[in-house]
């Protein structure tokens, strides 16, 4: 039998100032606050962000309150794909259900939300996709630690910003939810999806549909925790969501970004995480958007990195690009047309990398073939007793 993960009741608290959500995770308080709206107290969004942890660690959701027929009868849609893709189990959930009609006159109905970074995909979903945007999200807690403070300031005063010139509203929220031990059970790859849902579910008093932008190209797809296949399932309860942006790789996306101002500002795709920086200009994601950018020939415009003269230093520090999804990205740039440097210490970047993904490999096959070998040795001793 398969064991639990129990989710307790949603509890809410709104003041004069803030609004938290709140639930007992598996013994531990997993909650969300906003100081821009009020919170809807969504057994939903505990659900969606809470599902692909429990097939995870092979166990069954158990939630109290009922949720919306229609998103729970998705729920095993989603682990069927999970199981597909991962192999976890498919374990249906505990819960209870009631039927919800939406409201076509309820004030959300007509808004649109976007979970905004500030990355390539977010930009490009916001100033490029053609959806209208009503509302900017941003969730300190998620790609940024609670602990990271000053950042996450910076992230907020720009999204205010940009909101401000789009006409649109900035939403910030906070949530522990990638502290609590339920969830980290599972890499974040595999669960942000479901935690992104989640916000829209608590948002959805707000806003009634919720943009998640693509993170692949579709005809270069990978399993991932947001997905095309994956998004629209955790709709419900009167949110839709969507996937937006696969028709396009990322750095297709930024050929058509790379004259807006907004996004020559503001963008943002560091995973360092360094508190005085919004890009380090030096980890490998940051490194491989300025090549790009440099093979179009505008990375001099873009103010959230390091002057270009230096890019070349910069990218004999990185050890290697350990995706090999990646590669076809530098590739793709020295096609374009890079300064001599550069185009060198991208060439030197592919073939250390390259060599490196060679030697994993061939340790890998080592270490499976001497598994084996093992195994075979001890089923003879086995067999021979």
């Amino acid at each position: 039998m398969p064991g639990t993960l129990s989710v307790s009741a949603v509890q809410c608290r709104t003041t004069t100032t803030s609004s938290r959500v709140s639930a007992v995770v598996d013994g531990a308080e997993v909650w969300f606050e906003s100081d821009d709206v009020a919170l809807r107290p969504s057994v939903e969004a505990f659900v969606a962000a809470c599902l692909i942890p429990s097939a995870a660690r092979g166990s069954r959701l158990d939630a109290t309150g009922a949720i919306d027929a229609a998103f729970a009868e998705s729920l095993p849609k989603v682990l069927d794909i999970t199981h597909r893709w991962w192999g976890y189990d498919r374990v249906l959930p505990r819960v209870d259900t009631t039927r919800v009609d939406p409201d076509p006159q309820r004030p959300a109905a007509g808004r649109t939300a976007l979970c905004f970074g500030g990355g390539v995909d977010s930009f490009y979903t916001l100033l490029a996709s053609g959806r209208r945007v009503d509302d900017l999200v941003f969730v300190h807690g998620f790609d940024m630690p609670l602990t990271d403070v000053a950042r996450a300031a910076a992230v907020e005063q720009n999204l205010r910003e940009i909101a401000g010139v789009l006409g649109a509203r900035a939403i910030v929220m906070r949530t522990n939810l990638r502290t609590v031990p339920a969830f980290r059970v599972a890499s974040w790859d595999r669960t942000h999806g479901g935690a992104l849902a989640a916000i829209g579910h608590l948002l959805a008093d707000e806003s009634a549909t919720m943009l998640i932008s693509a993170s692949f190209y579709h005809g270069g797809w990978r399993p991932w925790g947001s997905s095309w296949q994956l998004d629209p399932l955790w709709s419900g309860n009167g949110l839709t969501i969507e996937h937006v942006g696969g028709e396009l790789s990322r750095g297709d996306k930024l050929r058509v970004l790379r004259d807006e101002p907004l996004v020559r500002r503001f963008l943002r795709v560091c995973w360092a995480n360094r508190p005085d920086q919004l890009n380090c200009s030096r980890c490998e994601k940051c490194i491989r958007n300025q090549v790009l950018l440099a093979g179009l020939g505008v990375l001099e415009h873009f103010r959230t990195f390091e002057p270009p003269a230096t890019l070349a230093a910069r990218i004999g520090q990185v050890p290697r690009i350990r995706d090999p999804l990646v590669f076809e990205r530098y590739e793709r740039a020295l096609a374009m047309g890079l300064r001599p440097d550069v185009a060198a210490a991208v060439r030197a970047l592919l073939a250390r990398s390259k060599r490196a993904l060679w030697r994993d490999r061939a340790r890998r096959a080592g270490e499976y073939a001497a598994a084996v070998a093992r195994r075979i040795l001890r089923l003879r001793l086995e067999s021979s007793r």
